[in-house]
């Protein structure tokens, strides 16, 4: 009675934790998840920042494309003689036609339906002014009249200083940006001296425009040579010192203060310079504020977990060690083990005197089924071994009852010797389950010397036997049931034949094989795996049927599955059965 008062008194586990999260964990979550608003907010600014750079990279990559695309059909003009040859065939025909035709349809075909350039000129440097020829892109608002305007504008105001800036140009390539007009420029070399040049007015309004998607964009703008390209106002001055270039020339780089993000390519042998305007309206407010309420939030969570760590060690973690310690100690073989551990909560109170009374339950019952399993065993054991037939033995003294009539020599002395050892083992009058591999193998011997008396020569004997296993135990009459499986099989159905007795080590195993010459069919397979597989025989199967069945529960039974007997047919037609026992067992096994 004045144990079960005890464990009244004792609070259960639940409420003491109810009571402790009330204390230590809803009155201060309350206040962080007020703080908690604060400092997502200054997780989303961190988050916009990388989102704008990543965003930016993304999108300059698919404008360094456009370029790269551009800059690859800008070379198609030089690599592809077409041009060439329709300036050579000029100048032995002077047929100014033809030129134009063959320049235009080039021009055409290359450059008239990318919509990333307006309109694309060669000229060549012997007459500038008269061997002019173009193409127009026919997408958009570039129509014809606008490209014509354009083409117009270049020769009035640009074409001067594209002719300047050829003479040092050689086999480069240049942007040139001229009052809101950008160009791509290059020469055209016939044995590294420029013939012509090819000019193509670019579109950056399509070259740049995945500029628009970078995260949280109002504005953009790009730059080639410090002169801004684009009709778009930044809203904001952008000054990249030399250290600043290095930085945004890797990855792009966000300025919070500015509200820019920059980011510079090299292009050919010039640097372009893009960035965006951004609207951070907001997030710069509440940075510190955030920053203070964050550390609040850490000083208070310190003392939290300490209380909420002493807690659950002192009232769930410490009973929980001595359950596991308890069961370890079981499932190390201390079959029985009491946990002793002290615990001040109603449910672990009853867990312990659960854990220990299972652990004596556990107990009996261990020792009780061991016990059943050790006389089960004993009892297959000697009814297997009990499972004798006379019919061998009748078969026998037949054998020496004709060989006695037929002579008086030592051969009748001799059979009947074999034939007591024979019955000696089958009789084992002591009781024995094991024996050492020497002695059986010397019942073997004397069933094999009445079976040679019986064929004489038509019968054959070869051993292969490994003589350091002889003095191991192997259970008693495992072997001669199985030899005289192979003399029935394999030497009764022809009146002559073999018998090979081959015993040898296998890392723990001992391995004993009998191989005799005669072959099996499809129904003597069958019957073998059903005997092997345990099924079960009626009244009138054989003997040495039994006697294969017989052996191979008996080796089951001692040694497990891993061991047993199999039978099966090799390479050269013949029939091997091979045992497999375990060369180490309790000594006892023997008594």
């Amino acid at each position: 009675m004045g144990k079960k008062v005890k464990e009244k008194r004792k609070k259960p586990l639940g409420f003491s934790m109810v009571g402790v999260l009330l204390l230590c964990w809803l009155l201060p979550l309350m206040l962080i998840a007020s703080s908690m608003l604060y400092f997502v907010s200054a997780m989303l600014g961190r988050q916009i920042e990388k989102a704008v750079t990543s965003s930016m990279d993304n999108a300059v990559k698919i404008s360094e494309i456009r370029l790269a695309d551009i800059l690859a059909a800008s070379r198609n003009a030089s690599y592809m003689t077409n041009i060439k040859d329709s300036y050579k065939a000029y100048q032995k025909s002077m047929s100014e036609r033809e030129l134009h035709s063959g320049v235009s349809f080039f021009l055409d075909q290359q450059y008239k339906y990318d919509v990333s350039m307006s309109c694309c000129m060669v000229f060549f440097l012997e007459n500038p002014e008269r061997l002019f020829y173009y193409t127009y892109n026919n997408y958009g608002d570039n129509n014809r009249r606008n490209s014509d305007g354009r083409v117009a504008f270049f020769r009035n105001n640009v074409q001067d200083e594209v002719l300047r800036m050829g003479e040092t140009l050689d086999t480069d390539t240049r942007l040139l940006f001229f009052q809101g007009h950008l160009y791509m420029v290059r020469n055209l070399m016939d044995s590294f001296k420029p013939y012509a040049m090819l000019v193509i007015e670019l579109n950056p309004g399509d070259i740049f425009d995945s500029l628009d998607s970078v995260w949280g964009a109002e504005h953009y703008q790009v730059y080639v040579d410090g002169m801004p390209i684009l009709e778009q106002k930044l809203g904001a001055e952008v000054d990249l010192d030399d250290d600043r270039y290095d930085s945004v020339m890797a990855n792009s780089v966000y300025n919070d203060e500015e509200g820019l993000t920059y980011k510079v390519i090299r292009w050919e042998k010039q640097e372009l310079v893009l960035a965006i305007k951004v609207n951070n309206t907001g997030l710069l407010d509440d940075l510190y504020m955030l920053r203070y309420v964050f550390f609040l939030v850490v000083v208070f969570m310190i003392p939290l977990a300490a209380i909420v760590f002493w807690f659950f060690h002192a009232k769930v973690s410490r009973p929980v060690g001595g359950l596991v310690k308890a069961s370890k100690k079981i499932m190390g073989g201390e079959y029985g083990y009491q946990n002793e551990s002290k615990v001040d909560s109603r449910e672990f109170a009853y867990l312990n005197r659960t854990f220990n009374a299972m652990s004596l339950e556990l107990k009996y019952q261990f020792e009780r089924i061991y016990k059943e399993e050790l006389e089960l065993k004993d009892a297959q054991i000697l009814a297997l071994q009990s499972q004798i037939n006379p019919h061998f033995l009748n078969n026998t003294l037949e054998i020496i009852n004709w060989e006695a009539r037929m002579n008086g020599d030592d051969k009748v002395s001799s059979m009947i010797e074999a034939l007591g050892t024979m019955l000696s083992a089958t009789m084992n009058r002591e009781q024995r389950r094991f024996v050492t591999l020497a002695e059986e193998l010397s019942y073997v011997d004397a069933y094999l010397h009445i079976i040679s008396r019986r064929f004489g020569s038509r019968f054959k004997v070869y051993r292969d036997i490994d003589k350091s296993l002889l003095h191991l135990e192997v259970p008693i009459l495992i072997i001669q049931p199985i030899v005289e499986n192979a003399v029935e099989h394999g030497v009764e159905a022809h009146r002559e034949g073999m018998v090979a007795i081959r015993i040898y080590a296998d890392w723990d195993k001992m391995v004993i094989e009998i191989k005799n010459n005669g072959g099996m069919d499809s129904k003597d397979k069958e019957k073998v795996d059903f005997l092997l597989s345990g099924g079960k025989q009626d009244s009138k199967a054989g003997h040495v049927s039994l006697g294969i069945q017989n052996v191979n529960r008996r080796i089951r039974i001692i040694y497990g599955s891993e061991c047993g007997l199999t039978i099966q047919s090799d390479e050269e037609n013949c029939t091997v059965s091979r045992i497999v026992v375990k060369m180490q067992h309790d000594s006892n096994k023997s008594q």
